[in-house]
């Protein structure tokens, strides 16, 4: 039923304006904080340069504001915000429409016996174009004035 052209494309437009509607549905910003697992093993949640919680290896923890010395080499945590919360909804239900009536586009494959009887159908056609003049295109019989 689904297996047309007009279908496809539809699942195609859902699919994309799905996507659109997520990304427009969140923001993501870095922050001030990074997480830092050093070489020894030590990891570090630091604030502005400051580490305010280190684990050890050993399973204790520090907690301080001493300045941490891998801060610039630590890349910031990311800050996501849910802009507009019934986005995420419409774009999560467009997407998997799309994606449904992709899967119900594609026509199912032939069995064998199908693919057989349109065989016989072809090779009776090709017997009807031999039937026939090739220059032509009319039978034997026919002659041109």
């Amino acid at each position: 039923m689904f297996a047309s052209r007009g279908w496809m494309r539809l699942a195609l437009i859902l699919n994309l304006a799905g996507t659109v509607i997520l990304f427009l549905s969140f923001q993501a910003t870095s922050s001030n904080f990074r997480l830092i697992t050093t070489k020894d093993g030590k990891s570090a949640l630091c604030v502005d340069q400051r580490a305010m919680m280190i684990a050890t290896p050993d399973g204790g923890w520090t907690i301080g504001a001493q300045k941490y010395p891998d801060w610039e080499n630590a890349r910031p945590a990311a800050v996501v915000n849910i802009e507009h919360p019934s986005f995420i909804t419409l774009g999560f239900i467009l997407t998997t429409l799309g994606f449904l009536l992709q899967f119900l586009s594609f026509p199912s494959p032939k069995s064998a016996a199908e693919m057989r009887l349109e065989l016989k159908g072809f090779q009776k056609a090709e017997e009807l174009k031999r039937k026939i003049n090739p220059h032509t295109g009319l039978p034997h019989s026919s002659k041109l004035k």
